[in-house]
């Protein structure tokens, strides 16, 4: 770290202060320099994206046949056809739009937040909010905000990829930069901001984007290869009509034309896309309502066939709000209490045969034992100083800025008495050793301003801080650690960890003579170049000290257990999960026995005695042995003591085996076992990076949150098939009611107009309310979807198809029974203003509706009834079938209408008809549904 003096250049250039801007300060520069964002690429105009509406081969044909119909003196079905295009655009436009927006949406519930220091307090805020002259505080996994100089590094490294294109991390020192939109894979720092927004490196180059992913799922291209399979075929039937009504029917080119490419414009689902975009959009929206956000809509399809969920424990299925409990040392046994980060609690010693004593009664401490509170306070320095958290008010409640374990640390010192802030101003930080997974601990160099000694202190798993320490401080004196003094450590570190603690080891030692030299001699070389402006290349690296030269030969100071309480939702969310047969695995990096007391807690582990796998027994196993373990669906394993490198192993073996793995995160070294699960959830507390590999981030961290979000998944999936079921099934009937009147030598049963009315009113309402509709009871019940398993499989192609047969030839029937009725006979032309042709077509075209609005009822389950799932359950349902019915009522109805569109007016006992025998569609899939439900359970 620059000291002061080295310091003060950098200050006065960039008009800051050691501790930051005040907001007042950083307000002001907001205002100047503007937000420190990228500017997105300009988009194209509301006016451009409706016109891109028009694009369509099948629209511009219309619109041809239009502009011909108009020349050729057919003024009225020219303009209304026209008219009917228009709203089919706009309505498109809007699809799009509301898709576009909702994006949008879920694009700010991730705003990121970047660590400052103002005014000397640690701030979370904004990205946007940075300004030139803040005071950026950099931990490993954090995206850096902005161009910045580094005035502190300890062993950071950041990997600058997108600028440079070079794989491998940097290692970064004081007077270096660091860039807007790299992040620091290991290490700590302090920088000051220089640069914001577009005058950043990454904003020249303008590569940064916040563009959401688009990839397309399986099941969104299995849907779009579909939708252009039917593209192609109803351009070949349209060609076949346009020829059939010139050459044999002997109609006129226009109205032949306008017909064969109404057809087409009916029959293709061209507003697939966006509704099915608009669909998983509400569905994420709704997910994110729940605290689970979905970066890519993509993965919701996947969410809903998650077979494996492999869970950290602390967050996840914890609180993270940790409280230390229980402390160990010089042996004595403590007790804390006091709740989450309020400092209002207290300690006491407990000893055998006597009444606990308080911390803060000081002078009774010293009676018991004179070198006691000596010891104790050098216990809780080394938790306070060996720490980058802190704990603030924020209203009424306390929190911690930072990670949660240092933050319970930072309380403890609190509640002891001691008074920490002036000990901490006595002691000035030299240097910090990163926390990382490999070696489990942390270490820091301070030196003490009163007298010049250099400590180095030390925290970390028990084991780990046990082996690099070959005394233990008794009586306050480090005596050398023998075998049993080992051991007995040990055994009370499984006492705290058997009550469901988690347990960290405390070390400390004073620097040698010779190492104290080494310091000085590195510190007085560093000073000297600073004094005389020396431009040293990679200034500051050559740090006297590596980690294995710190960490060895410590005293072992003691233990602190803390509590991670359950999460209370947990439980329940677990019971839910196991009866949707989704298997879970807790992979943690804590002692197994804690691991085994919260499993058992929160009902995820059954057996007594669980099979605990550590990471050196992961390291012992093969991937053969590992995977039969893993295929296992009875075998309950607690992963423990495993690092990430264990976790993405873990990962990929299930995905060998053929699960569909979801796994949680928030550690810089999660990310690639993030990226290589089907569905990596990174937590909201996480690191930026863990949250840049995932595909979906909790924002309350919480376990039944990820359940809630497959059982929203499920739901999606399951609306995404009722509306693709609706929309091509009411498709194939309408072709099939146009194909079959051809075949038996019938009039054309709808007029070109009435059928882009279809598509306008029927298929567009009622497919975006199904995409919205709740979800089915019991779809938690269900086994998870087979990985291979498509949505268009013959089971539900069959189901449309023969759903479409039953529409189009109810319709095919109505108009055959109507034109029988009249008079008509096989062979005899009609005229289009025919009294009976009108009357055929309008019937058909009404049965053509009312039975899709019937059919749209159907759609609501696949083997629920109707009557179960509840007519008044999806109100937008309701609302678009009532709108739809409305407008066939106003064009049979309405006279002026009536003259447009070639209709006429039906008598109350058609109607009824009409609605009866629309409403056969329900007894016909109600009979289905009961056959399914009580015959054949399908997988």
């Amino acid at each position: 770290m620059l000291s002061k003096g080295a310091l003060e250049p950098l200050l006065r250039e960039y008009q800051t202060s050691f501790n930051g801007l005040t907001n007042e300060e950083a307000s002001a520069r907001l205002l100047t320099v503007g937000p420190n964002e990228i500017k997105p690429q300009k988009r194209a105009s509301y006016l451009q994206q409706f016109l891109d509406e028009f694009k369509d081969l099948m629209v511009i044909i219309l619109i041809v046949a239009t502009i011909l119909a108009l020349l050729a003196g057919e003024i009225t079905d020219a303009l209304i056809i026209f008219l009917i295009v228009i709203v089919n655009a706009a309505i498109g436009f809007a699809q799009k739009f509301k898709a576009g927006k909702a994006i949008e949406a879920l694009k700010k519930l991730l705003r990121p937040e970047t660590k400052v220091l103002r005014a000397g307090q640690l701030k979370k805020i904004p990205i946007e909010e940075i300004v030139p002259g803040d005071v950026l505080i950099l931990e490993e996994g954090d995206h850096i905000a902005a161009d910045a100089i580094l005035f502190e590094a300890n062993e950071l490294q950041a990997q600058e990829a997108i600028l440079t294109g070079e794989s491998l991390p940097v290692e970064k020192s004081i007077e270096n930069p660091v860039f807007m939109g790299t992040s620091v894979t290991h290490g700590t720092g302090r920088a000051i901001v220089i640069k914001t927004g577009l005058e950043t490196e990454m904003g020249r180059i303008a590569k940064l984007t916040a563009e959401t992913k688009k990839d397309k799922s399986p099941l969104q291209k299995e849907l779009f290869e579909l939708g252009a399979l039917i593209g192609k075929l109803t351009f070949v039937i349209a060609l076949f009509l346009f020829l059939y009504g010139i050459f044999i029917q002997k109609r006129a080119l226009i109205d032949t034309l306008l017909f064969a490419t109404s057809i087409a414009v009916a029959a293709v689902p061209e507003g697939l896309p966006a509704t099915i975009t608009i669909a998983l959009a509400v569905g994420v929206q709704r997910m994110a309502k729940e605290k689970a956000i979905i970066k890519q809509l993509a993965a919701v399809e996947t969410l809903g066939a998650v077979t494996v969920i492999c869970t950290d424990k602390t967050g996840t299925l914890t609180k993270n709000e940790m409280t230390v409990k229980e402390c160990y040392f010089d042996r004595y046994h403590t007790t804390v209490y006091g709740i989450g980060y309020n400092p209002d609690g207290r300690i006491e010693i407990k000893q055998s045969g006597q009444l606990p004593i308080a911390i803060g009664q000081k002078n009774e401490i010293t009676k018991l034992n004179p070198h006691l509170y000596q010891t104790l306070e050098l216990f809780l320095i080394t938790a306070g100083l060996c720490n980058n958290s802190t704990i603030i008010r924020d209203q009424n409640d306390w929190k911690v800025i930072g990670d949660p374990t240092e933050g319970a640390l930072i309380t403890l010192v609190k509640k002891s008495g001691l008074d920490f802030e002036t000990v901490k101003d006595d002691y000035e930080k030299l240097h910090e050793f990163a926390f990382d997974s490999s070696r489990k601990c942390m270490s820091v160099l301070y030196r003490q301003k009163s007298n010049g000694r250099i400590f180095v202190f030390a925290k970390g798993a028990p084991g780990q801080i046990l082996q690099i320490c070959n005394h233990v401080m008794m009586n306050h004196h480090a005596i050398l650690m023998d075998q049993r003094t080992k051991q007995d450590i040990l055994h009370k570190n499984g006492e705290m960890a058997e009550n469901a603690l988690r347990v960290l080891g405390f070390a400390w030692r004073e620097l040698s003579p010779h190492e104290q030299k080494m310091w000085e001699k590195y510190h007085a070389s560093q000073h000297a170049g600073a004094q005389t402006g020396a431009q040293q290349e990679n200034h500051g690296q050559h740090f006297p000290f590596t980690k294995e030269d710190i960490e060895k030969n410590l005293v072992f100071l003691g233990l602190a257990g803390m509590i991670d309480p359950a999460r209370s939702e947990v439980k329940e969310a677990i019971e839910t999960a196991k009866k949707a047969g989704i298997k879970i695995y807790m992979v943690t990096g804590d002692h197994g026995l804690t691991a085994k007391a919260i499993g058992q807690q929160i009902g995820l582990i059954e057996n007594p005695k669980p099979l605990t796998l550590t990471g050196e027994q992961l390291n012992e196993m093969g991937d053969k042995e590992l995977k039969n373990l893993l295929a296992s669906k009875k075998l309950e394993i607690i992963f423990a003591r495993v690092s990430p490198e264990h976790k993405l192993r873990l990962v990929s073996l299930l995905k060998e085996i053929g699960e569909i793995v979801a796994v949680t995160g928030d550690g810089v070294n999660d990310a690639p076992a993030l990226k290589r699960a089907d569905i990596g959830i990174a937590m909201g507390s996480g690191t930026d990076v863990s949250k840049e590999a995932s595909n979906m981030v909790l924002a309350d961290d919480s376990f039944s949150t990820i359940v809630k979000a497959v059982r929203e998944g499920r739901t999606i999936y399951d609306n995404l098939k009722k509306f693709v079921f609706y929309i091509f099934s009411s498709n194939i009937g309408e072709l099939l009611l146009i194909f079959a009147a051809i075949i038996f030598n019938m009039p054309v049963p709808l007029t070109a107009i009435l059928i882009l009315c279809i598509n306008l009113f029927t298929d567009v309402l009622p497919a975006l309310a199904l995409g919205v509709e709740t979800g089915e009871e019991g779809n938690m019940s269900k086994k998870p979807r087979r990985k291979e398993q498509k949505m268009l499989n013959r089971y539900f192609l069959g189901r449309i198809f023969y759903v479409g047969f039953f529409v189009g030839g109810l319709a095919l029937a109505a108009f055959f029974f109507e034109l029988r009725r009249r008079g008509w006979e096989f062979g005899q032309t009609l005229d289009s203003s025919s009294p009976i042709y009108m009357r055929a077509v309008t019937v058909a075209f009404t049965v053509m509706v009312m039975i899709q609005m019937a059919n749209a009822l159907n759609a609501k389950s696949e083997t629920a009834s109707i009557f179960k799932r509840g007519f008044l359950k999806n109100k937008l349902l309701l609302g678009a079938i009532s709108v739809s019915v409305l407008i066939t009522i106003a064009i049979v109805e309405v006279p002026l209408l009536q003259k447009y569109l070639h209709t006429t007016l039906l008598s109350v006992q058609e109607w009824i008809l009409i609605v009866g025998g629309s409403l056969l569609i329900i007894a016909v899939e109600e009979s289905r549904k009961w056959a399914m439900r009580k015959f054949y359970s399908r997988p």
